[in-house]
This record gives structure tokens, sequence and C-alpha cells, in this order.
């Protein structure tokens, strides 16, 4: 049997799909797992033994013509028994029709918006638990005819590793490194500058080299943030993304806001600081593992306008972010102390 999966963005997202895969993998040892994503992500899956085909959505398969020749491009690599999609966009409605059309089973997620946006308005929230979204991956593969033993808790995790991480750890071996990663899509996850700028000589004073991750373009705002700490390093455009995830396989800790380097961070089985504003775990993307104990966030009951978006991506209505600047230094170093406690 072979089941070909969809999911094309965002990075965290598609990052939420491999432990969900790796369950499937250990389960069904004669199923083929096929991953279509854009070629970015091929390190998360190929290292895994997950086959991986790329979709180039801003090239070559751009638009309805290039979605029908991608289409034509996974029948000529593989002949999938069942398409599972992840992400229910148009995109892959697209995809999913030529499919059906030729006869293949086709199943697609319930992203439960509904229940989201009664958790997001501004009156009368319900502030309850969602799914997460690893769970909800995980139901279409039940309906698809795999039902899987997956526990968000206790999630199968990938073995990520090359020469150039194992070059890094050997170059730090004496030093205890913790990941910082600053920055998120938008405003409303992302904590002030000037507290992650007060909070990097308080970690020094720890004894702790901050390793600084973000994408290339982040590498000018990352400078400012080092200022004129030697000992803070940051990685940004000097490794490939297979690299970086490697990496974080080998640091203390990872303190980053409700972003794809949270999960990221939680795939690589180290302890998790996260820092959440305007949205919340309740909405399913909260942490992997037993890192939900060293989210750093305002209450509900002190902050009722949280959480307002279930993104970040909303304007503040107060337009103050109390959310986020309500957050001190103390609070994260209180959470990452607890972090590094529990595994020395």
């Amino acid at each position: 049997m072979h089941v070909l999966v969809l999911r094309f963005s965002s990075i965290g997202d598609v990052a939420l799909t491999v432990p969900v895969l790796l369950q499937c993998k250990v389960q069904y040892p004669e199923v083929q797992l096929t991953m279509v994503a854009p070629k970015m992500y091929r390190p998360l899956f190929s290292s895994q033994g997950i086959h991986f085909i790329e979709a180039d959505l801003k090239g070559k398969h751009k638009g309805a013509k290039g979605l029908v020749r991608l289409f034509r491009e996974i029948k000529e690599q593989v002949k999938p028994d069942v398409v599972v999609d992840l992400h229910y966009v148009l995109r892959t409605q697209v995809l999913k029709a030529q499919f059906k059309f030729s006869g293949t089973p086709v199943f697609s997620i319930n992203k439960g918006r509904k229940d989201k946006k009664a958790l997001t308005r501004k009156t009368d929230k319900q502030l309850v638990q969602l799914p997460h979204t690893t769970q909800r991956y995980a139901q279409v593969f039940e309906e698809a005819g795999y039902p899987l033993n997956y526990n968000p808790k206790q999630p199968l995790l990938p073995k990520y590793n090359n020469a150039e991480s194992e070059a890094f750890a050997k170059n730090n071996a004496e030093k205890q490194l913790v990941g910082i990663a600053p920055f998120a899509a938008f405003q409303g996850k992302t904590w002030p500058k000037d507290k992650m700028k007060k909070l990097l000589p308080q970690l020094i004073l720890m004894g702790i080299k901050p390793v600084l991750f973000g994408g290339p373009a982040d590498q000018k705002p990352l400078e400012e943030l080092k200022d004129e700490h030697t000992q803070v390093e940051i990685l940004a455009g000097k490794y490939n993304f297979a690299t970086e995830i490697a990496i974080m396989t080998h640091l203390k800790a990872m303190i980053c806001m409700d972003s794809s380097n949270l999960h990221l961070a939680t795939l690589a089985g180290i302890p998790v600081v996260s820092i959440w504003g305007a949205t919340h775990s309740f909405a399913g993307f909260g942490p992997l593992g037993h890192n939900s104990h060293l989210q750093v966030e305002v209450s509900t009951e002190n902050l009722n306008c949280r959480p307002c978006s279930v993104f970040g991506n909303k304007p503040c209505f107060r337009e103050d972010y109390a959310c986020l600047h309500g957050i001190e230094e103390a609070d994260v170093l209180s959470k990452l102390e607890a972090a590094i406690r529990e595994i020395n």
C-alpha cells in the first residue's frame, strides 16, 4: 500500500506532520509513505526514510496548469492507493480532484475552524483545549484506514544529524548552549526586541552561550540583538536548514515564540521555553512532549482578550500588545532554569 501525503505550508505545520508519519511507519511497516511539499522541507523527511516529492508552487507547479503538471509528475513517480490531505487549501483541493477522478480515494483534515473562531472571538470566548494539530493529522490517517496509537505528549521523534552539526557540537563541547529564536511571522507572536536584548546578558551571566536562530533575512536584526556580546553566536545564514535542525539536538534548551522553531525544537527532543502573546496553545499548536509547563504567558484571567488570534496576524484591538509587554525577562529565566534543572 502507498499513502501520498499533502502539506505545503507553513514550516511549523509541515514539521508537525513528521511524528505522525513516523507513527504510521512504525505501526504499518508495509505502507510506503510519500510526502509532497516544497523543496526546503525535504530534510525533515528524507533523512527519516520517507519518500519526498518537491512541489514547486512558485515555479513550474504554480497555478492550475502547474498543479496538473504536479499531478502528472506524482503519477509518474508513484502510484498512491490513497491520498491524505493535511492542508485542505485550494491547491490541495485541485490536486485531490484529479486523484479522485482517476479513482484514488482522498481524505482531508478537519481544521476545526468554527471552534477556533469561538476560542478567539472578542466576547464570549470558549476557552477550551482543542485537539492538537497532530491529532487532527492522525484523525485523517484513521479515516483513510490507518488508525494510529498517537499521543502528542509522547510522540515518536526523528533523528537529525550530519557532519556539520557534529563539528559545531564538538567546538562547543564545554559550553552550555541555549538556542533563541526571537522572531515570528507576526507581531502578535513576537516578544518585544528590547526585552529580548535585556535577556541575553542575563543568560551570559548564567554561563550560557546563546545561539540565535532565524532565516537569512533575519541576519541584520539578529546582529542588532547580539550587539557587543561576543559570547552570542548567530546561525542565520551560516548553515543550511538541515544542519540547523541537527544543531538543535545539541542544545540544552530552546527559547522561542509560538513559531516554527517551537515545533522544530520539540522534534529535536530538547526542552522548549515558548513565549505566547496573542495566540494560545488551546488552538492546537502547543509544544509536543512535556513542554506545556514551560510556556510563558500572561494568563487569560489577567488578560481576558487572550487569545485574539489563531496565528497572531490580527492587529491588537487594545493597540498595546499587553499580552507580550506583560511578560518580563524574569518570567522567561524562571522557566529556563526549570528546564535546565529537569535535564541535569
